[in-house]
């Protein structure tokens, strides 16, 4: 099994759905009442979000029912409910407030048009995001999306998703979506080989000094290193963005110190949006994601002392590992095969 491109997403999980059910709330009862309800009564409050997580996979909003999320019997006291005026206020800036009633003083209750409403932002983020993937020559013949992970048993984005791809591909969502990633990770754990092959999300380097050539280097970048002019904050390119690169593939460096008595040498590394960055101070650049360290004790052949860096790319994760020749000392480190800037 290969990948074919490379690892994409955004904020479009059913966390988000989630969010805007909570401004909802706040929006009816005010934030600072709903925040004081939240602190105060966790247990309760879990209790509220779990109804809605198990409601927002229904699709009584699709079959134009109202749905109904059952309130902590506290939740009314502690907030007090508002009048009519007020609800009609508050609602206003958010939704038809005829969609949307308390019933009985244990149930809020939302109408289709509401319920829906929670989902348009993401649900249309990801049918925008999925259209964008689609036009990709790599992808462009894909004929069979599958839905998985919890948000995936939404009856709700399940519909958007079939109404948008239908007409070009086949949807299949498997039975319990939620559980098929789990399973997935624990079969990939087992069989780790089974992918062969990856598609580099973003760039991969680490930090070194070079000689300064005035004609390609940033002239701020100088520096003077034991009489000779380096150029400092150079991002050395492992892998670039787009890159395939095969499970268990192994890409070799060798480096040297900077200075005659130096005992350690550092290589931090970095991960970079632009597949062209030139430095590890550029704004395309992210925080170091790890920073390998070799002992080089003896010194005695100054700066001509080879440092061999071996990148080795597993599953889900890079492996580096560094070897002074000198001395044979050697460290390892792990970065996040997955890492994003």
């Amino acid at each position: 099994m290969k990948e074919i491109y490379q690892v994409t997403g955004g904020a479009y999980g059913g966390i988000y759905v989630d969010e805007k059910f909570e401004k909802l709330l706040e929006n009816l009862f005010g934030i600072r009442k709903v925040k004081e309800y939240r602190i105060k009564f966790p247990a309760e409050w879990l209790r509220l979000m779990n109804d809605f997580e198990m409601k927002k996979r229904g699709r009584r909003a699709l079959d134009g029912k109202i749905t109904r999320i059952t309130l902590p019997r506290n939740f009314l006291e502690m907030v007090s409910a508002p009048s009519s005026s007020d609800l009609a206020t508050r609602l206003s800036k958010s939704c038809n407030f005829h969609d949307v009633e308390i019933y009985n003083d244990e149930f809020l209750c939302l109408g289709p048009e509401t319920m829906k409403s929670l989902f348009d932002p993401v649900v249309n983020g990801i049918i925008c995001h999925m259209r964008e993937l689609l036009s990709k020559p790599a992808i462009n013949n894909v004929s069979c999306l599958f839905m998985v992970g919890g948000f995936a048993e939404s009856v709700i984005l399940q519909e958007a998703i079939k109404t948008a791809f239908r007409s070009r591909c086949r949807v299949l969502v498997p039975n319990s979506a939620g559980i098929a990633v789990v399973q997935g990770a624990t079969m990939f754990g087992q069989k780790p080989t089974i992918v062969t092959s990856r598609v580099m999300s973003t760039t991969y380097g680490f930090d070194v000094h070079r000689n300064f050539d005035p004609n390609l280097h940033d002239p701020k970048k100088r520096v003077v290193v034991e009489g000779i002019a380096k150029c400092k904050d150079i991002f050395d390119v492992v892998v670039k963005e787009n890159d395939v690169v095969e499970v268990g593939e192994t890409k070799r460096f060798t480096r040297l110190p900077l200075y005659n008595d130096q005992t350690e040498v550092r290589f931090p590394f970095y991960t970079s949006t632009d597949p062209n960055v030139k430095y590890t101070t550029d704004s395309s650049v992210g925080p170091s994601i790890g920073k390998l360290v070799v002992d080089s004790p003896d010194t005695s052949e100054g700066r001509k002392r080879s440092i061999r860096l071996c990148i080795f790319f597993g599953g889900t994760e890079i492996k580096a590992t560094g070897i002074d020749e000198t001395s044979g000392s050697a460290a390892t480190v792990y970065l996040d095969f997955l890492t994003k800037s």
